[in-house]
């Protein structure tokens, strides 16, 4: 009866025909809600919302119904009234979780996650009038010449138009017709992963999966005006997300996700459950968007949607709408046992997700209560979260004064429950910041609720000056966080944050989220900033093939003070940004605070996440440091040098030969320092001493470190043959475990028995024994067993590389002390194996063998050949060594060399921390702009 009156409708409509089908306004249905109000005389409050949230007669009357059945008793007959279908609740947990192990954005105003913190804690709003001068933005939204507001205003994206199209290899031609939503993906799925400390490149045939949020190419439009033809692949969205698999060569699905407003949320929850079915091992879940076209700009303006006052004032009195902006925020999403087991960086729990669809709403674009209802009482349901458990909410927060009505009533319907009212739901809405940012609006949200529970810190929700008057503020325990205050921890669990949102597609997202703390964990396990840091680490102590049955010690190490920090870009403006971003990073007040309590273990964690968890290009410089201000130093010059050192020739891994030195040379105390330091070292150094009492019951390694009480000395040339031996196979070993072993050897005096040992030939032992016995050439010579080469080498006695065939007797190795082959046919044989690197091992290190030196001047060697020496000798008094090698390492690095970074960390534990990320090569790509104004 009274729907009839309102719309003047000589009979009463059907049921279940939609109350905006009929012809009614948003003016009807507040004569509809007050009809209805003084109908039950106050028994029962109809809310303002109510209509649109249940937008037919049978519906309303379901609502209704079940409302006042309690109210009124049997008062009130109902028994022909139908009811609402609600489904009950789901119980389902999840115990292991869904791990956010990686994070990267680029918002209005914030070009990366510490900027977009600094925004959100700041209060700042980072809506503008156009974009900044003097780019291609004629014709576009944005256009600060543009003469309508709707046109200049917005959130945008600082340098849109730039891409580093060598890093990914594009061509320019591609690269101004691929839409910068593709490429503010690309890049920033690349931030994310380094975020999680993953090596990129090191994906390559892995299950991991693509899920992004993005909707129409607004780009296409902006092609199209110029007369030129849209690229296919520059502008699908299908192709978006299966240009990232291409690009690191993902073997999970890759999938766009459309669903408007909804799309990033609804990507996290595709994530997700690809993740707990065991689809994908890993996700990367984002979305982004960007505001180029001024026909879409003028339809949200034609429906009411955007801001007259050029900004979002969500929950408030005065919201007439928002404004349309642009972003990209990426995940990396991990299964929670496996993020624990593999030492990632945990920046908090997916604990549940739920999407759904409005169905027959109002209005396809009108949000619907009940329906986000169902949405956020499943993503608790399988969270396994009571509503009252939720300390904050970030919402959808349109901004409009339908939308925030629906959203706060259906929040408050939900969260209300069992909540106190001195806890009551905080609420905020990143749109008041940076504007809607649409397909990526919900990765806004998120990312924000994330970095707040890490801070412990809720940002101000802005421009809430006077509360919406449609919604009964005092009856529902909701509150608005209009200033920043603390995170309001409750004792006996973590911090937990959900996540709203909704799209004029009628779809409904929610995300149930967690803080994480390692198990095990300090008050003071993360020194170096608030952000997380990954769990300890144990770095393997792998030994080489060659080292027989020689096993490490459980003896306790000394612990390294060489580190070495690589560095590297795709180009030399790269490496120098790379260099100075590491000291802008050192100078943070965070940095700064770790390295006052435990500068040592930041650091030293620090120089592994950048050689683990970075991919490595060709441009490089190995920065080697014992302290912070040795780093700084060091970083000084590279950022100095880069440039005028050019960019590298090398694309693939150099091929490395070791030559090995005599065993003159020798120092007291030669390797003591690498013994103490470095467990692979020491365990083959053990296992010749251990050989060499056996035979001769007297210390070896006490000869060569001059401990007291040992009446022998390395002038003795037994012992110098002995210990040289046993030093240069211990540091092949070495080097072998830090990823760099050599495709040929070469060796000079007793150098040619460790180079016999690398190439299989004979074994530790017994080349042992054979180089105890060359203090002469009348010197009874051991029987020892030789077998076949497993990689060239080249004989200093036949002056070619051995063959199979070759008879290495006590006749060849009585040679070693007697005339050997000219070096310059050695060097040509050398040569022929097309090496890039000589890498010299033994006590000459830094007083280059003659033979190296020749190696410089033959005509047949290359000119580029770099030569690398593997132990310095120390300097002045110093015993200390393990320096000497880290540099070479460095050198070696910078030579090309695949370092396996785990090798130089062996037996220590590690932590992944936050570090500068890749610093993208930026040049403008844009269509060419025809001479016209918005």
């Amino acid at each position: 009866r009274e729907l009839q009156a309102v719309l003047r409708m000589p009979t009463a409509p059907a049921p279940n025909v939609g109350f905006f089908d009929l012809g009614m306004d948003s003016l009807m249905s507040v004569e509809l809600r007050n009809r209805l109000n003084r109908t039950l005389a106050g028994e029962y409050v109809v809310s303002n919302t109510a209509v649109f949230d249940y937008p037919n007669i049978g519906a309303l009357a379901g609502h209704l119904g079940a409302e006042l059945g309690p109210v009124l008793g049997s008062a009130i007959a109902v028994a022909d009234i139908p009811r609402l279908r609600r489904p009950e609740p789901l119980v389902y947990t999840d115990e292991d979780g869904i791990a956010i192990v990686g994070m990267a954005c680029r918002f209005p105003g914030a070009p990366d996650l510490e900027s977009f913190w600094d925004l959100l804690e700041s209060g700042r709003d980072a809506i503008t009038d156009g974009r900044p001068a003097g780019g291609p933005w004629e014709g576009v939204a944005g256009d600060p010449a543009a003469q309508e507001d709707i046109f200049r205003r917005g959130g945008f994206i600082e340098d849109l138009d730039g891409f580093d199209n060598r890093f990914f290899r594009v061509s320019p031609i591609e690269a101004r017709l691929m839409d910068p939503q593709q490429r503010l993906l690309l890049e920033t799925t690349w931030h994310a992963l380094e975020d999680a400390g993953l090596d990129p490149e090191s994906l390559r045939g892995s299950r991991t999966g693509v899920y992004a949020g993005i909707g129409t190419s607004e780009y296409r439009e902006v092609i199209s005006a110029n007369g030129q033809e849209d690229l296919y692949f520059g502008t699908s969205a299908s192709l978006t997300a299966g240009k990232i698999a291409f690009v690191l060569g993902l073997e999970g699905p890759a999938m766009p996700v459309d669903m408007a407003c909804a799309s990033s949320l609804a990507a996290v929850h595709q994530a997700a459950a690809a993740l707990r079915g065991g689809e994908v091992d890993l996700a990367l879940t984002g979305g982004v968007n960007t505001t180029l076209s001024l026909p879409i700009a003028r339809f949200h303006r034609e429906m009411g949607l955007l801001s007259a006052s050029g900004r979002c004032n969500a929950f408030d009195a005065t919201a007439d709408g928002f404004v349309r902006s642009e972003g990209c925020g990426v995940l990396v999403l991990k299964r929670l046992s496996e993020a624990e087991a593999d030492g990632d960086r945990i920046w908090g729990l997916v604990k549940g997700t739920a999407i759904n669809q409005s169905g027959a709403s109002a209005a396809m674009p009108v949000p619907n209560g009940p329906a986000q209802e169902r949405a956020m009482e499943e993503a608790l349901a399988k969270a396994g979260v009571a509503p009252a458990d939720v300390d904050y909410l970030e919402a959808h927060g349109t901004g409009t004064e339908l939308g925030d009505s629906i959203e706060l009533r259906a929040l408050a319907s939900v969260y209300g429950k069992g909540r106190e009212p001195e806890r009551p739901l905080l609420l905020g809405s990143v749109k008041t910041n940076i504007g809607h940012a649409e397909w990526s609006s919900g990765m806004a949200s998120i990312i924000k609720a994330v970095m707040a529970m890490n801070k412990g810190v809720i940002p101000a929700h802005l421009h809430f000056n006077e509360p919406n008057p449609n919604f009964d503020w005092q009856q529902l325990p909701v509150q608005i966080t209009s200033e920043q205050m603390a995170w309001p921890l409750a004792a006996g669990r973590p911090p937990r944050s959900a996540v709203n949102s909704f799209g004029m597609s009628g779809t409904n997202a929610h995300v149930v989220m967690e803080g994480y703390r390692h198990p095990g964990d300090g008050p003071d396990s993360n020194l170096d900033t608030s952000w997380p840091t990954g769990g300890p680490r144990a770095m393997q102590i792998v030994l080489p093939q060659n080292s027989d049955d020689v096993q490490p010690l459980d003896e306790t190490q000394q612990v390294r003070t060489a580190r070495v920090l690589p560095l590297s870009g795709k180009s030399p403006e790269a490496l120098r940004d790379l260099a100075e971003a590491y000291l802008s990073w050192l100078a943070k007040e965070d940095v700064q605070y770790a390295l006052e309590n435990d500068a040592g273990n930041f650091l030293a964690d620090m120089a592994w996440t950048a050689g683990a968890g970075r991919s490595h290009f060709s441009c490089r410089a190995g920065v080697v440091f014992t302290d912070a201000a040795d780093l700084r130093a060091s970083l000084e010059d590279v950022a100095q040098l880069a440039m005028a050192s050019g960019e590298r020739a090398f694309e693939t891994t150099p091929r490395i030969a070791v030559v090995y030195a005599s065993s003159g040379n020798l120092w007291e105390g030669v390797g003591e320092e690498l013994y103490r330091t470095e467990p692979v070292f020491r365990a083959v150094l053990d296992r010749c001493d251990e050989s060499v009492r056996r035979e001769k019951g007297q210390s070896l390694l006490e000869v060569m470190f001059g401990r007291a009480g040992t009446s022998e000395s390395l002038s003795h040339p037994m012992w110098a043959n002995a210990a040289g031996y046993a030093l240069e196979t211990a540091l092949t070993s070495l080097w072998e475990s830090a990823g760099i072993p050599p495709i040929a050897v070469l060796g000079q005096g007793i150098g040619e028995i460790a180079a016999a040992h690398t190439a299989g030939i004979v074994s530790l032992e017994d080349g042992l024994r054979l180089a105890m016995a060359l203090s002469g050439p009348e010197a009874a010579l051991p029987i020892v067993e030789t077998r076949a080469p497993s990689l060239t080498m080249v004989s200093s006695v036949m002056g070619r590389a051995v063959q199979p065939s070759d008879t290495l007797d006590n006749g060849y190795w009585r040679r070693l002390t007697g005339d050997q082959a000219d070096l310059q046919t050695c060097l040509q044989t050398l040569a022929a194996s097309s090496v890039d690197v000589l890498l010299t091992l033994g006590s000459e290190g830094n007083e280059a063998a003659p033979w190296v030196n020749a190696f410089n001047e033959n005509e047949d060697a290359d000119a580029s050949l770099s030569v690398i020496a593997g132990l310095l000798r120390p300097e002045g008094d110093s015993k200390g060594d393990a320096k000497g090698f880290v540099e070479a390492v460095a050198a070696a690095y910078g030579s090309g060399a695949a370092v396996a970074f785990q090798g130089i960390f062996a037996g220590e534990e590690r932590r992944r921390i936050s570090i500068p990320s890749y610093p993208f090569q930026h040049r403008s790509f844009w269509v060419q702009r025809r001479n016209s104004r918005a």
